[in-house]
């Protein structure tokens, strides 16, 4: 048969009326508050770990974005070379070998310019201020005294 060891008598001592499984409203409240404490938490934790990753895969892929654009350069020139040799080969005079590789330069150029420019447009969030106007049958037309 064990010994009972003393009692720690530091504790509060429970109301005999209730169960043992029950708590007080109070009690209840703090639980609630710690377990939403803990998700609030958990939740902050894994959005920044998302943000992180987030952040990583874009500079990643902006990386990417730049080899490609510095190989894409590469190949037109490439390209622009090898048309002004053969137009070269062909007889034409240097001047308009020079000129007519610059104008197959400038299209694209212009092309890619006005496409830009026309995506330009949506970057002011033209709806969204068109929904923040009030609009004029909400405004009041008296002028003030």
């Amino acid at each position: 048969m064990a010994i009972p060891l003393e009692t720690d008598n530091t504790r509060p001592e429970r109301n005999d009326d209730r169960a043992v499984g029950e708590t007080s409203p109070l009690e209840d409240l703090g639980i609630i508050q710690r377990e939403w404490r803990n998700l609030i938490h958990d939740q902050l934790q894994l959005a920044a770990l998302e943000v992180r990753l987030a952040a990583q895969s874009v500079m990643v892929m902006i990386l990417a974005a730049v080899c490609i654009g510095a190989l894409l350069v590469l190949a037109w020139a490439g390209l622009m070379a090898a048309t002004g040799l053969s137009l070269a080969g062909m007889g034409l005079h240097p001047i308009f070998v020079l000129l007519t590789v610059t104008a197959l330069t400038a299209v694209p150029v212009l092309v890619l310019w006005r496409f830009i420019n026309r995506r330009s447009r949506h970057l002011g969030f033209p709806a969204t201020l068109r929904t923040l106007k009030p609009s004029a049958a909400g405004t009041c037309n008296t002028k003030p005294t």
